[in-house]
């Protein structure tokens, strides 16, 4: 039975009915598999690391060439299972508890994505996406009468909300433009001075994949002037080492339905500890309150006030609500598979992808802009005709991007294989 029937066939019947292994049943390509969302799979860990069955993971790969992952990444099929699980629990056990119990908790998400940077777990916070998370933190910083240094490879969305900060409240933006589509620190030098409040930096960059790799150094220098770091790590975060420790971060963000291979609609954002609630405060408040009098209670307090209530602490001061639930189920099981698999064995088989398409591709015609030995998932050429490559591409079965009018963005992950780069240069010579 493939797939698709098998869950169509679900519709009618109750997790409790079927059990968890029939519930994950499905099918893999040819191959029959009992899919279980809690349990990853052998051919992704250690030794026995099978590309090939990873590739059957990713059902997206049966008929098409899938390189945009940079913009959506599919989910593979434990977190289907997850994400249907949820769905199955949503619609025929929701109530008390509120929370699924045969599910890791939300804390235990929040978890899994602090070992993935190397962060506490109390500095963790849900977000939404990365943008609003940036704009929260924003919103919580004093910034008036001082300086926002950021670059022309941040990302564009984010880049407008500090046009706006600088044209209704004053802000003064320094934007730093590339330097042949890269910059270093030396970059920042000069730029950056006292008056700096922020330095806001993308780890690796849509517009053409280009990786920082002085983090560091661009922290230190921003320290050194009484700035604060920030980083989006939307296109980084499951496919290279984020570490924000090591880097010297003091706050980032990521959305999940990129390189954690997760849901739309639902991310993380960062927090060092020592910043919640002073130098980062909370400017969207969620609590609640105790009503100490009258027919509330039969015995109020007298040393508390009518409308009793204490401010949250940590983290959940920057949540408001609930976070998605289908966005924590999926991020679950989609961090666990990248815990297993590894995230330097992700970059070591997607670098032996765009080191050829590095080689290749300007051979071709398509000269790249993407700096060499660059080590992100991300590299975009130009391309001399876009609409005719988009053309040919499409007609092949191949989904890649073009962006800023020319600039053709390749950005595989780890069920690519050397296939697929064959039939991109073929389909493009």
């Amino acid at each position: 039975m493939e797939r698709s029937t098998f869950l169509k066939s679900l519709a009618g019947v109750g997790v409790g009915t079927l059990g968890l292994s029939a519930l994950s049943s499905c099918k893999t390509g040819d191959t029959a598999s009992s899919v279980n969302p809690d349990v990853m799979p052998a051919h992704i860990s250690g030794a026995a690391l099978d590309f090939s069955k990873i590739r059957e993971d990713f059902p997206r790969t049966r008929e098409e060439v899938y390189m945009d992952n940079a913009s959506t990444h599919p989910i593979n099929i434990y977190t289907a299972a997850a994400l249907h699980r949820y769905a199955e629990w949503a619609k025929n056990d929701v109530g008390e508890p509120w929370w699924p119990k045969w599910s890791e908790t939300r804390q235990e998400c929040k978890d899994s994505f602090a070992k993935l940077i190397n962060a506490d777990p109390d500095e963790i916070a849900f977000a939404r996406t990365t943008v609003e998370a940036e704009n929260n933190i924003l919103n919580g910083m004093d910034l008036k009468g001082g300086n926002v240094v950021t670059t022309d490879l941040h990302y564009a969305p984010s880049l407008y909300g500090y046009k706006m900060r600088e044209q209704r409240e004053g802000l003064e933006l320094r934007i730093i433009k590339h330097n042949d589509w890269k910059f270093d620190v030396k970059d920042f030098e000069g730029v950056i001075d006292k008056n700096t409040k922020l330095v806001a930096i993308t780890l690796v960059s849509n517009v053409n994949g280009f990786l920082i790799k002085d983090v560091r150094a661009i922290a230190d220098l921003a320290h050194a002037n009484g700035a604060l770091l920030y980083v989006d790590i939307i296109q980084g975060v499951g496919a290279v080492p984020v570490d924000v420790k090591a880097m010297g971060i003091d706050m980032a963000a990521c959305s999940t339905f990129k390189w954690l291979m997760g849901s739309k609609g639902f991310g993380f954002m960062y927090v060092r500890k020592d910043l919640q609630d002073t130098r980062v405060l909370p400017t969207q408040h969620h609590g609640s309150l105790n009503f100490n009098y009258g027919e509330w209670t039969d015995n109020p307090d007298s040393a508390l006030g009518e409308f009793d209530f204490k401010p949250t602490t940590g983290p959940a001061m920057y949540e408001v609500s609930y976070p998605s639930y289908e966005g924590v189920s999926c991020a679950i099981t989609s961090m666990k598979y990248i815990h297993t698999l590894g995230v330097e064995n992700i970059r070591n088989h997607v670098r032996t992808l765009t080191s050829r398409l590095a080689i290749e591709m300007p051979k071709i015609g398509y000269p790249m802009i993407t700096p060499e030995g660059n080590e992100s998932p991300i590299i975009v050429f130009k391309a001399k005709d876009p609409d005719e490559a988009m053309k040919k591409l499409r007609a092949a079965k191949i989904n890649v991007a073009m962006r800023f009018g020319n600039k053709l963005r390749l950005s595989p992950s780890i069920y690519n294989n050397q296939a697929d780069i064959d039939r991109i240069l073929d389909t493009l010579s």
